[in-house]
């Protein structure tokens, strides 16, 4: 469901009907294929980054609108293959399902870039979708270890921040930002991606608030540097505050 809060939610409600749209399968629909839980903020953050970036700057295109479900593509696709088991006790058809519904994922990623002609962003989504294996691959071979939070939250950077960080990037890129502003509003983004990544982690509340407050420390300044309100990017942080703050209970969160 969309928070009914956000003054782009119709752009965003468009954006989560075309992709269900997309991922529907024949004879097998996409949920039947692989049991992928998606919570609220997992529909809703990488999204809404990409959408609020751009109402803020008034960029009203339908090519944000593309963005922001290319960008949902490569969350859900990285979050597919994250369900490859190694069992030898699983059916093999269970243990493929992943790896297969991953890459028609990144398939459709590919096809809206053509479609959109949005191919220069080719270059730093690879790398990013790189970087998320990246992190994926260093969580598994720490699969034994405790981990400090030094190292939980570089983990997190890879994993999580480096495409919230991109989204707010790509988006304000889009929306024809200077360069120095595109590169605070990916910092903004990298924050609100790494409290989230926090939250997921279990991390203390205390973390997940410094991390807030590093983002919205960074909102205000771009507020006043670019002399605009900057509406969209409050509500998605509120948003992300309520979603991650509210009740904290390190057992619950990520669940």
């Amino acid at each position: 469901m969309v928070p009914v809060d956000f003054c782009f939610a119709k752009k965003l409600s468009k954006v989560q009907r075309r992709l269900r749209q997309e991922i529907n399968f024949k004879p097998a629909n996409f949920e039947e294929l692989v049991q992928l839980d998606m919570d609220e903020l997992d529909q809703t953050v990488n999204p809404a980054i990409v959408l609020a970036v751009s109402q803020a700057f008034k960029d009203h295109g339908q090519k944000s609108e593309a963005l922001a479900g290319i960008i949902q593509y490569v969350f859900m696709a990285n979050k597919v293959h994250k369900l490859m088991k190694d069992e030898s006790n699983i059916a093999e058809e269970l243990r493929q399902f992943p790896v297969l519904v991953g890459d028609l994922l990144y398939g459709k990623f590919f096809l809206e870039l053509c479609r959109e002609k949005l191919l220069l962003f080719l270059e730093p989504l690879a790398q990013v979708m790189g970087t998320m294996s990246e992190g994926g691959i260093s969580r598994w071979l720490a699969r034994d270890q405790k981990l400090g939070i030094a190292e939980s939250l570089t983990i997190i950077e890879m994993e999580s921040a480096s495409l919230t960080a991109l989204a707010a990037r790509l988006s304000a890129e889009l929306a024809g930002v200077s360069v120095p502003l595109q590169q605070k509003i990916e910092a903004f983004g990298w924050e609100l991606g790494l409290a989230w990544g926090a939250w997921k982690e279990r991390l203390e509340n205390i973390e997940v608030q410094v991390i807030l407050q590093r983002a919205n420390v960074i909102l205000n300044e771009i507020s006043t540097e670019s002399q605009l309100q900057l509406l969209p990017l409050h509500e998605v942080y509120l948003f992300m505050t309520k979603q991650l703050i509210k009740d904290y209970d390190p057992s619950m969160a990520g669940s």
